[in-house]
């Protein structure tokens, strides 16, 4: 949603599973984005190779850092929002270190109040656990928080937590989607731009 790293995850995997000859098939590239990477593995790859891939998938992802851009228009995105006085959190299925560097990396470390990631919570996208994190840290309620995502899951955690679902199609992986669950979809950033104004 934030950072354009489905690209370099994909190509990752392509190459992982072509290691072991195996198949990464459409299904497997959808559903892949919106799982911790150990979830993923756990489900799709003989449990005797689970280990060596993550262990693969941090090597190469180290290499990748450096080059994984913002979408254009996140910077004016986040300073509008804080502009207005909202608080803004980052809730990824990533581990805190590789997120704490990405941001860092991109210069928008600060423009967070608080970071949620994989080591953060116990039950992962699509359960809302952090959601119910993010709120409890703000004082406020489930409700009255609204989630930008990129992926089902997130639209999911959101609808279960109560929050507001917005789907963030700018990543360009699925032109023309249209969520299932009819929250509003936007397919540029710019258009998510305007519509907040």
């Amino acid at each position: 949603t934030v950072l354009s790293s489905g690209p370099f995850y994909l190509a990752i995997l392509e190459r992982l599973f072509a290691r072991h000859d195996l198949e990464l098939t459409d299904d497997d590239r959808r559903v892949c984005l919106g799982l911790p990477a150990r979830k993923f593995f756990a489900d799709r790859l003989p449990p005797e190779l689970h280990s060596a891939a993550y262990e693969y998938l941090v090597e190469q992802s180290i290499i990748d850092l450096p080059h994984i851009p913002l979408f254009d228009g996140i910077p004016e995105l986040l300073e509008s929002l804080r502009g207005r006085g909202c608080r803004v959190a980052l809730w990824t299925s990533r581990d805190k270190l590789s997120t704490e560097a990405l941001l860092n990396l991109r210069g928008i470390h600060d423009q967070f109040d608080l970071k949620v990631t994989y080591d953060c919570v116990t039950r992962h996208k699509p359960d809302p656990e952090g959601l119910r994190h993010i709120a409890a840290k703000f004082g406020c309620e489930t409700r009255d928080l609204v989630m930008v995502g990129d992926h089902d899951v997130d639209v999911q955690a959101a609808l279960a937590a109560g929050s507001l679902p917005i789907r963030a199609n700018w990543h360009g992986l699925t032109p023309g989607f249209i969520c299932p669950s009819g929250s509003k979809t936007f397919e540029t950033l710019d258009d998510f731009l305007a519509q907040l104004k």
